[in-house]
C-alpha cells in the first residue's frame, strides 16, 4: 500500500495496531532508564510524504555522528514528553513548535544507552525553513516515506547479548540509519503496514 497524503497516513496510522518491535527485549533491573522523546516530523509534498532526519555533530556525548530523529532527554520543566519532543525539535532545527501538529505516538522504546524513548508523530503545517543548531546538528535531510518504510531495505542483526534482541539497519543512499532510529522506523512501518511486519533481511 502506498501512503501518499496526510489523510491516508492518519487513517492508516489510526487503524494500525502498535508494533511489537523493540530495540531491546529486556534490560537488567539496575538500568535506570531516563525519559526522552523524539519527533517523527512529516512534510507533505506534491510527490508524497517526506520524513525529516538529522545527522548529529561528531562532538556530542550521545550518538555522535549518527542519523537521528530530532529529540532528547526530558527536562524537569517540560511538563510532558510531548513538550520534550516539540522543544527539542524547535531547538535543533529552528522551526517553531506551533508549526507541528501531533497526530499520535508509537510505543515507548528502551535502548541500551539507558534511555526510554517515546516517539511522537506529527505533520508540519507549513513548508519548513531549517535553521539547524550548529552545536547539535550537522545536516538536515528528508527521505520519502514510502522508501523508508520499505521492508526490502530493513536489515536486522541478531545480537543475543546485553538484552539486545535485534539491531536494525536501513541503508539510504550513502547513509546508514541504524540502532534506535532504525528500530523506530521499523515500529512505524509495522503499524502502517501490519500485514508485512515479519519481513526483513538478516545480517547474520
Amino acid at each position: 500500500m502506498m501512503i501518499k497524503t496526510r489523510e491516508q497516513f492518519i487513517r492508516q496510522f489510526n487503524l494500525g495496531r502498535p508494533s511489537p518491535t523493540r530495540f531491546v527485549k529486556e534490560l537488567p533491573i539496575h538500568y535506570d532508564l531516563r525519559p526522552s522523546a523524539v519527533l517523527i516530523a512529516l512534510v507533505e509534498q506534491p510527490q508524497g510524504i517526506e520524513v525529516v532526519l538529522t545527522k548529529r555533530t561528531d562532538h556530542l556525548r550521545h550518538h555522535a555522528g549518527q542519523i537521528c530523529f530530532p529529540g532528547g532527554r526530558q527536562d524537569a520543566d517540560d511538563g510532558s514528553l510531548q513538550v520534550t519532543a516539540l522543544r527539542e525539535f524547535e531547538e535543533e532545527l529552528g522551526v517553531p513548535r506551533d508549526q507541528v501538529e501531533i497526530i499520535g505516538q508509537l510505543p515507548d522504546m528502551p535502548v541500551i544507552s539507558r534511555f526510554m524513548i517515546r516517539p511522537y508523530v506529527g505533520f508540519l503545517k507549513t513548508q519548513p525553513q531549517w535553521q539547524p543548531s550548529p552545536a547539535e546538528v550537522e545536516e538536515v535531510f528528508t527521505v520519502p516515506l514510502h522508501q523508508l518504510l520499505s521492508h526490502q531495505l530493513h536489515y536486522a542483526y541478531q545480537l543475543p547479548r546485553f538484552g539486545v534482541q535485534r539491531v536494525w539497519f536501513i541503508p539510504w543512499r550513502e547513509r546508514m540509519i541504524w540502532g534506535a532510529t532504525a528500530a523506530i522506523v521499523r515500529s512505524l512501518s509495522e503499524q502502517l503496514l501490519p500485514t508485512t511486519q515479519k519481513l526483513y533481511r538478516p545480517l547474520n
